[in-house]
């Protein structure tokens, strides 16, 4: 896999008390124009070990000649728990390990779903992902649970992954996609808010697409923030320093 398939584009995380750039969210994106996240090829990647390894080698190149050349910069880079569960993600985390202080791993909410002829050998998947979680950390990255409250990340999930997490990522979009009302949403915010108190976790807000939502946020305490309000995913130029 090359750099024609595939390119990063960055979206910025926003401490909105200081107005400062806390770090930037990696996105996977094609190359056409517009580019788009290219889902079906991914999920393909994702559900072929052989393809994963190739993509990882693509991914770890274009990583590590970001981060040389950004070394002030903190990146999240997202993994579904399928991908933790090959071994060459291990190999990936273990030779990025360097980089360890600027890199934060956000988990999808994606299923697992393994394919009936696969077998996870001695620990059931469970069991298994948990030791990736604790293999990534014991490495010294950061973990973040994305979009919890979905898919697989849920109130439960979450709390059995507590200790190995330092963030938790809550979606405003993907709750109006999914017909929430606003009352909703409130009531989630405030559950997911004390959550993350309680476990001494940063909990940072997605989707926001207005200043309105965004300084309801902060009068709630929720200073963390990103979303088109602040910046549309984009190219690597974008970069600033966090």
């Amino acid at each position: 896999m090359s750099s024609v398939c595939l390119q990063l584009y960055y979206q910025p995380k926003i401490n909105v008390d200081s107005n400062e750039i806390i770090g930037y969210e990696i996105l996977l994106r094609n190359i056409d124009h517009p580019p788009y996240y290219p889902a079906a090829k991914m999920e393909k990647i994702y559900h072929n070990r052989e393809k994963h390894s190739h993509f990882l080698v693509w991914l770890k190149k274009e990583l590590t000649r970001v981060l040389v050349e950004n070394p002030s910069n903190s990146l999240s880079i997202n993994f579904s728990p399928r991908q933790l569960l090959y071994p060459e993600t291990k190999q990936f985390f273990s030779e990025m390990r360097k980089f360890c202080d600027q890199l934060i791993v956000e988990i999808t909410e994606d299923p697992i779903l393994l394919d009936i002829t696969e077998e996870i050998s001695g620990k059931s998947i469970e069991d298994s992902f948990i030791a990736a979680l604790a293999f990534i950390k014991e490495l010294g990255y950061n973990i973040s649970l994305d979009d919890v409250g979905t898919g697989q990340n849920s109130f439960e999930r979450a709390l059995e992954y507590v200790p190995y997490l330092s963030q938790i990522k809550f979606s405003i979009v993907k709750c109006l996609k999914h017909n929430a009302s606003l009352e909703m949403i409130d009531y989630f915010l405030k559950a997911w808010h004390q959550f993350a108190r309680e476990n001494h976790l940063e909990i940072v807000i997605e989707g926001i697409e207005d200043q309105e939502t965004s300084k309801m946020l902060v009068e709630k305490g929720m200073l963390l923030q990103q979303g088109y309000y602040f910046g549309k995913p984009a190219a690597e130029r974008v970069l600033q320093s966090s």
